[in-house]
């Protein structure tokens, strides 16, 4: 880890506009004033019974609702709440009211601080709370943060002087004042209540107190709540920048420039570019949201060094025209639009190594595979920049940070994993649940009701928890996987996505891989499909064609369904082809991570409807299957 950066260097920056290091710094402690002089005391914990990773019990501070953008204000909002020594929880500013309501519901934070755009959900939120907490939720102050027109770290200039504006609930005729959220700014100096370092939570606190409350919907239902300690962010920080000496401290690296347009509020953004940025002293060039012209002109102007991307960017990288000016290099000095970059990583999805190969050949840097997860932060990394270990490591998502322990389960003994109450590993090169120990994993889930249970009488749930942590202290995944002789992890699928075809188990992220190894495949999303007739579930793929004019043409969807259904015969089992059929579409939908939302390609949601192929026949029974095309 670097020293301190200087309080003058440059750590965040947007447009014109630049964000310090010192200003970062000075703001935070002006916010945790603020909020202290709310009357909001730090002291006041809700204790959470012990965990097998946290034996002193979790402790939670009152909650500061963050809904923010990718913005420079994102950091000493952020920093502020913890430096008061509350918790943080983020939320993606792209929820529909009902999921901020659960997420209020649970979380029942003390101020809230949101984007201007999510005030009309965040009220609706409000307003769908049950009665008997509506005069709770109406005396929660809401500070907005208005994303066109704030012009911070210019104070003066922007709407803080504005009066505050009211609503009004139609049920309580209770008025409830949001005002900008730079007002917590000057309400320290105001009230006379400053923040030094010296005041804020003890180090010894640390492994105990929640900074941050992630929010994880898994593969399905209502979102959990991921309690992440101080010392769970310190130690991620720690042991990023510790794996990291392979392009940090490349002679062609002077200083490490990144673009920020991977969500903060996300596990991803928070710790591999927000805290580690401010951490190492990295210059972040802000986006608040994703474009891929936008990132294209960014690189070169900006002399980005390192890229974070979810997968769907990587497979852009790979096969979008507009990539292709960027890409050429010049025939006097060979470098091209991407030339500054040493490497890149992606997590959060898989990625075929196919998509990796064009990457690198077509842009000229490795997108290295991550792995990682909400309850767990960064878990594995593959090592290297080069064409070589690229090459060595096709298919793996490298090897554990420091400090991070990953065993994959025997899932052949009951209880997958457990032995005499202790956690059996399997075999190498094993297949089995994926499980992570590690000073980086969640303290616990929240509790539903946590903090109305001792006034309504009941005992805390905390089954959920139980279920995710074994008693020694690992995190089941959910993850499918072995580890190989170089202890090298490869990751096969999840869980409860696995495609049952009579007694075998597919892996829709493999045939994911082959399929958008096509050049006329630009995206592809695999789910199986029950046939009540066989009493069998089939792999259905639904494609997105490379050609978006191709979805028009009957003839040519076809000529391409016969294509995949021959590469797919040539690279898998038979009980891996495509009974289920192929359905070509315009999009696959995905989470703002990039994880295929499988359970909307199931469900037919919006934008799953497309032109159905049939790719076989239907067989009778003891007949072979046959090509339909």
């Amino acid at each position: 880890m670097s020293t301190t950066p200087p309080p003058s260097s440059t750590t965040m920056t947007s447009t014109n506009r630049k964000l310090t290091f010192g200003q970062i710094r000075s703001d935070a402690l002006a916010l945790a004033g603020g909020l202290l002089s709310l009357g909001l005391n730090p002291n006041d914990i809700t204790k959470l019974p012990p965990t097998p990773t946290c034996p002193q019990g979790p402790e939670i501070a009152p909650v500061i609702l963050i809904q923010l953008p990718n913005s420079l204000a994102f950091a000493p909002v952020l920093l502020g709440t913890l430096a008061a020594g509350l918790t943080a929880t983020l939320v993606s500013p792209a929820l529909t009211s009902d999921e901020v309501a659960w997420i209020i519901q649970n979380s029942r934070p003390r101020a809230i601080i949101t984007a201007k755009a999510c005030l009309s959900a965040m009220r609706e939120a409000l307003k769908k709370q049950e009665p008997q907490d509506r005069a709770f939720f109406d005396s929660v102050p809401i500070y907005t943060f208005d994303a066109a027109k704030d012009h911070y770290p210019s104070v003066s200039g922007s709407s803080s002087s504005s009066p505050p504006s009211t609503t009004s609930s139609n049920k309580t005729k209770t008025k409830q004042q949001t005002q900008d959220w730079k007002v917590l700014l000057r309400s320290s100096s105001a009230s006379r209540t400053t923040v030094v370092p010296s005041s804020l939570t003890p180090s010894s606190a640390s492994p105990a107190r929640t900074a941050v409350i992630l929010w994880s919907s898994g593969t399905s239902g209502r979102s959990k709540g991921v309690l992440l300690s101080h010392h769970t962010l310190n130690y991620s920080g720690a042991h990023l920048w510790h794996d990291a000496s392979d392009y940090h401290s490349s002679a062609q690296v002077r200083q490490q420039r990144w673009l920020g347009y991977v969500p903060f509020y996300h596990v991803f953004g928070l710790c591999n570019i927000v805290l580690l940025a401010i951490m190492t002293g990295a210059t972040v060039f802000v986006m608040p949201a994703f474009s891929l012209d936008g990132m294209l002109a960014a690189i070169p102007k900006r002399k980005i060094t390192y890229l974070h991307m979810a997968p769907p960017i990587a497979v852009m990288l790979a096969k979008a025209p507009a990539v292709e000016r960027y890409a050429k290099r010049n025939p006097k000095t060979g470098k091209n639009g991407f030339s500054s970059v040493v490497a890149a990583v992606t997590g959060g999805a898989p990625l075929g190594h196919e998509v990796v190969v064009e990457v690198y050949k077509r842009c000229g840097f490795r997108v290295r595979l991550g792995y990682g997860l909400s309850e767990t932060c960064s878990t594995s990394l593959q090592r290297g920049t080069g064409e070589k270990e690229m090459l060595e490591q096709a298919g793996e998502t490298g090897v554990p940070h420091w400090g991070v322990e990953v065993m994959v389960a025997d899932m052949v003994v009951p209880a997958p994993g457990l032995v005499n109450g202790k956690t059996k590993a399997a075999r190498i090169d094993q297949e089995g649940e994926i499980l992570i120990r590690a000073p980086t994993l969640l303290s616990a889930y929240l509790p539903v009701g946590v903090f109305t249970a001792a006034k309504d009488g009941k005992e805390l749930d905390m089954s959920v928890t139980r279920e995710a942590l074994t008693a020694d202290g690992w995190f089941r995944t959910g993850d499918v996987g072995a580890i190989n002789a170089h202890g090298r992890l490869r990751i096969t699928d999840r869980l409860k996505e696995l495609i049952k075809v009579r007694a075998y188990q597919v892996a829709p992220a493999e045939l994911e891989a082959v399929l958008c190894s096509s050049p006329s495949v630009a995206d592809a999303g695999v789910v199986g499909v029950y046939d009540e007739s066989e009493a069998t579930e089939w792999p259905r793929a639904y494609v997105v064609p490379r050609k978006p004019e191709t979805l028009e043409n009957k003839k040519e969807l076809e000529k391409l369904a016969h294509e995949l259904r021959v590469l797919v015969e040539k690279r898998t089992a038979k009980y891996k082809w495509l009974m289920g059929g192929v359905v070509f579409v315009k999009q696959i939908p995905k989470s703002p991570s990039g994880k295929i939302l499988r359970r909307v390609l199931k469900s037919g949601g919006e934008g799953t409807q497309g032109v159905e192929i049939q790719v076989y026949q239907k067989k009778r029974k003891g007949a072979v299957a046959t090509s339909k095309l």
